[in-house]
């Protein structure tokens, strides 16, 4: 290979400097802590090694961390100066001359090259930057006696672990190692066109070539240091020309020298051929610069028909500098948070869609051996077409370093951002190289993207949910450990923060939710882990809904469906730090009833398992948190709709069975606690089949949509005949043996019937998702209905505003560093909001068409003497009229009253509370006849005996509030025993006056307005 003039400069650069005399001489890394470094000085006089440090660079940092001052040393003539690790064995220590390091330089490992530093530079150097086990478990003697700025191996002899025979004195001086033959070859021929170079057999164990090769290539990318376990100092080339053979891969790799390389230089390397845990990498010994400011431009990512799956497109780029286009059909699958792998944040993308998690469309099954369940094959083509998006730098917190203008806030966004990704987008203009490790392709960025880089296409955001219209929007929304106990609220049972670690970080959480709630708009609304900190003025519920009621207006106003005391343990809903809570407007629905369901807890005894070489017990003791679970009525109907709030035990912390069955592992994807969700979804489903009516299961039941639990509430008519739905062993329903009632003993249960129950959302969108997790997606989230309901719904969707979001658009700063925070919806939690909306045919209130003329109302209007404008002296059990003076309210309305506007009276017994155990909502439709009167009168039902608020609001046929009333507070009175007397007997006037108390007529009496 010919070089000119400017290649002989460049390789100059690179090589080295000379200080003929000093060099290191020998490197001992042996076992335990045999290590010794020697140095020599191969000239004919003593020399003082005065501005000379030895150092050592940790794991190939590409950084001289460590040094050792040489100044105060002279070597005499032909000798050398040995130091030594202060434990090293007896035969180290043995060496003539050998003193110990003190400094730390000579506790190195194979991956730590050692260094003499001259006045702060490299005089002379053994190993290579980047992390690579240069010299692991080894012992390398000199033979070539010319100190080198670069590591050329080729001037060292190896010998076994912990050989020392040389140590102390030169020996063979200057002898040359046998004649190098170099072959001269092409990127293309050692990456060949199978999954490995022809030069190696991984198969057979044989990861590095026999033979050195020489090879040119074009600079595409330098790594100027090491980045996790994976990607070591180097540089990637590839061949300016090519071979024509698109099953050849024209780059490639190099572990080596990058001093003095720029991007466009064109190089030769010499070195070997090497297999890197699947990556083919040249491992060189020596670099030499061609020319310099070569362009090449990145080749297209395309499909052949003839690659056998998407991970064999990737290797036939493997090593070369690629651009993802709108072709390539790259879309994200994961947005930029944290990889466990190589522990840094990147972005995942795959082929032609999105990952789905493999349980979302198929039966659980045990991922071992072949590929022979649906489960199984979705999971390997979900690896197949995955690539990671990476950076050559660990990203800082809250920077992605490819894309500077990330969650930047523009003129014209008004406290949001548009430069965002989102699951789903499709990426377009990205350019990078392409390298593997931890079993992925990785792509290097090399460019820098922005906002158009990323097509939102059908992943883009909205503002509010786009739904058909109907009469009741019901939803569920995790609020993502929604506590402010922390912040004087009162505690929960376990006196755990899980939530907001400030004022400000609250704050942020609670304008995210609260906006995000309002766009949802839903009627009826299950929350998920709120804090479980009782129903008082200082409770997380109380907080949520003033903050959300601040926003709407009297009609839309939320209560809390609060369960009866005796339903409550210690005023808390179960014994967890968080709880389910469920929210509505009292003017679209009548709360009748607010029950608990409990649900099964596990009591087996213990068991220990050994899990990665660690003893690991698990206590047998597993709990999840109640259901929430009220009867409604629907304004203006005669239908009930119960609904049960629920969210499932985690897939996180295990149960009996993940230990004792499954040891530990996951071998079908279910996370843990899959038996013992069986056990819940049995239990919810016995329960619910009691109650008459119309019924929704909702919230977040922690399993993927053909996962065990969904299956038993649902169908199993996507599992294999012999699939069998196990409930957990040992669980009890409220307590323990000997407190609670026995569910299933030692033997568990097997489940063989479902209850029918549809999944609303997944029948209408089988792709969508509510949840993502590493790179895949699926549905943790449901509102499940009865089969009453299946022709009364309307319209079901995932509000997809946190799943496809990244999370450094949370409220936290935790991990986010200087990222722009926004109060928007966007990743307001880690769950989507499920959404249904329901139409009831037998409508009791049948809307007018509105009359858009206001008809007259009268100059006065004087009330009915039995339906006052306010409720006194109500009896228990007594139903009682009241009026709404249409007068009145027309002279407050913000707009005309029309013949068509729904006036309600909404009646519940929370008194300056939102928290009630009973609302009641009667309507009344306007007709000509209303106006003529000037008033109209409602019916309202026998109430307990207590404290109620009413109120009267008239809202237009679409619900748009007209008039609100201030809230009136009553009071119900015990109906009193009868007492037989003589003027009772004789029909006198104590008798009258009782029979007028008992119709709700006598003795008024009215509390406070506020």
């Amino acid at each position: 290979m010919k070089k000119n003039v400017l290649a002989l400069s460049i390789a100059t650069a690179l090589s080295f400097s000379a200080q003929a005399e000093i060099i290191i001489s020998e490197y001992i890394e042996g076992g335990s802590y045999n290590k010794a470094i020697e140095i020599a000085n191969t000239g004919s006089s003593a020399l003082t090694l005065g501005g000379y440090a030895l150092a050592k660079s940790q794991n190939g940092s590409g950084e001289w961390e460590i040094s050792l001052p040489l100044d105060d040393v002279t070597i005499a003539a032909n000798s050398v100066y040995v130091v030594i690790h202060k434990t090293a064995n007896d035969a180290i220590k043995a060496a003539a001359g050998a003193v110990i390091d003190s400094s730390g330089v000579v506790n190195h490992n194979g991956n730590d090259p050692i260094a003499l530093l001259k006045n702060g530079s490299v005089h002379d150097m053994v190993g290579v930057m980047g992390g690579e086990d240069f010299a692991k478990d080894i012992t390398l003697v000199r033979r070539v006696y010319s100190p080198s700025a670069v590591y050329n191996p080729r001037q060292w002899e190896t010998f076994a672990k912990d050989s020392s025979s040389d140590l102390g004195q030169l020996g063979a001086e200057g002898q040359e190692l046998a004649e190098l033959v170099v072959n001269e070859s092409t990127i293309m021929a050692l990456q060949g066109s199978s999954w490995s170079s022809p030069y190696t057999d991984p198969d057979n164990n044989k990861y590095v070539s026999d033979e050195t090769f020489i090879v040119a290539g074009v600079v595409t990318a330098i790594q100027t240091e090491k980045l996790g376990n994976d990607l070591g100092v180097g540089f990637f080339i590839q061949d300016g020309n090519g071979d024509n053979d698109p099953l050849t891969s024209d780059g490639i790799f190099v572990i080596g020298n990058i001093s003095g390389l720029t991007v466009g230089d064109k190089v030769a390397v010499t070195g070997k051929v090497k297999e890197d845990y699947g990556w083919t990498k040249i491992d060189s010994t020596l670099v030499e610069g061609l020319s310099r400011g070569s362009t090449l431009a990145a080749t297209a990512l395309r499909i052949l028909p003839t690659d056998e799956n998407f991970d064999f497109t990737l290797e036939r780029h493997e090593g070369m500098f690629v651009a993802f286009d709108k072709q390539s059909d790259m879309h994200v699958t994961r947005s930029f948070s944290f990889d466990y792998g190589p522990y840094r944040n990147n972005l995942m993308v795959a082929n032609k869609r999105v990952n789905q998690h493999p349980n979302q469309s198929n039966a659980p099954a045990v991922h071992q051996g072949e590929l022979d369940s649906a489960a199984e094959k979705q999971t390997d083509d979900n690896q197949d077409r995955r690539v990671v998006i990476e950076s050559f730098i660990k990203a800082g917190d809250g920077i992605i370093p490819w894309y500077p203008d990330f969650a930047k806030e523009g003129a014209a966004q008004k406290g949001s951002s548009d430069d965002y990704i989102r699951i789903g987008d499709v990426i377009d203009g990205l350019e990078g190289v392409i390298s593997y490790s931890y079993n992925d392709y990785r792509f290097y960025v090399t460019n820098q993207a922005t906002k158009e880089t990323f097509l939102h296409q059908a992943s883009d955001r909205s503002k509010a949910p786009v739904m058909q219209d109907g009469d009741l929007t019901i939803a569920t929304f995790n609020v993502l450990n929604y506590f402010n106990s922390q912040l004087g609220g009162e505690p929960n049972p376990l006196d755990q923060n899980r939530g907001a670690e400030s004022a400000e970080e609250f704050d942020r959480q609670a304008s995210k939710i609260v906006t995000a709630i309002v766009a949802i708009n839903a009627d009826i609304l299950g929350l998920m882990e709120i804090e479980n900190n009782g129903f008082g003025e200082s409770s997380a519920i109380i907080d949520l809904l003033n903050r959300l009621n601040a926003n709407l207006d009297d009609t839309n106003q939320y209560s809390i469906a609060q369960p009866q005391t005796e339903d409550l343990t210690n005023g808390f809903v179960g014994s967890d730090a968080i709880t389910s809570q469920i929210i509505f407007k009292a003017s679209k629905v009548s709360l009748e009833t607010v029950r608990i369901i409990k649900m099964p807890e596990q009591h087996a005894t213990p068991v220990t398992v050994y899990i990665d070489g660690q003893s690991e017990t698990e206590s047998g003791d597993n709990y999840m948190r109640d259901a929430i679970t009220p009867t409604f009525s629907i304004a203006g109907s005669d239908e009930k709709l119960t609904i049960s709030v629920n969210h499932l035990k985690s897939k996180g912390s295990p149960c009996w069975e993940d230990y004792k069955l499954q040891e530990g592992k996951d071998p079908d994807k279910q996370g843990s606690c899959e038996n013992l969700r069986v056990s819940a979804a049995y239990q919810l489903g016995e329960t619910m089949k009691n109650i008459e009516g119309n019924k929704l299961i909702m919230g977040d039941l922690n399993s993927y949509a053909n996962e065990d639990a969904i299956m038993v509430l649902t169908n199993r008519d996507n599992a294999p005949a012999d699939y069998q739905l196990k409930a957990a062993r040992n669980t009890y329903i409220g307590g323990p043996d000997g407190e609670g009632v026995e569910l299933h003993g030692d033997a568990g249960a097997i489940m063989t019937e479902s209850y029918g129950y549809a999944n609303v959302i997944r029948d209408r969108h089988p792709e969508s998702h509510s949840y993502s997790y590493n790179d895949e997606v699926g549905t943790l989230d449901y509102i499940l209905a009865s089969a009453s309901l299946k022709d009364k719904i309307v319209d079901s969707m995932y509000w997809n505003i946190n799943s496809s979001e990244s999370s450094l658009f949370e409220y936290s700063t935790k991990y986010t560093g200087y990222l722009p925070k926004y109060d928007n919806a966007y990743r307001s939690s880690d769950h989507d909001p499920a959404i249904v909306v329901l139409n009831f045919a037998d409508k009791s209130v049948t809307p007018i068409v509105p009359v858009v003329i206001t008809p007259a109302l009268p100059a006065k209007v004087d009330l009915p003497v039995d339906a006052p404008q306010e409720p006194a002296g109500a009896i228990s059990g007594v139903a009682f009229n009241i009026s709404l003076n249409l007068l009145d309210a027309a002279k407050t309305a913000n707009a005309d009253l029309i013949i068509g506007d729904i006036a309600s009276v909404l009646v519940n017994d929370g008194v300056n509370t939102r928290a009630v155990r009973v609302s009641n909502t009667t309507q009344k439709v306007l007709t000509g006849a209303d106006f003529e009167a000037g008033y109209i009168v409602f019916e309202i039902e026998g109430l307990a005996g207590g404290d109620y608020t009413i109120q009267n609001i008239i809202t237009n046929s679409k619900g748009e509030q007209k008039f609100s009333a201030m809230p009136v507070y009553f009071s119900v009175q015990e109906r009193a025993a009868p007492i037989a007397t003589e003027s009772s007997i004789n029909g006198g006037s104590t008798g009258i006056l009782s029979l007028f108390a008992l119709l709700g007529l006598g003795f008024l009496r009215r509390k406070a307005i506020k």
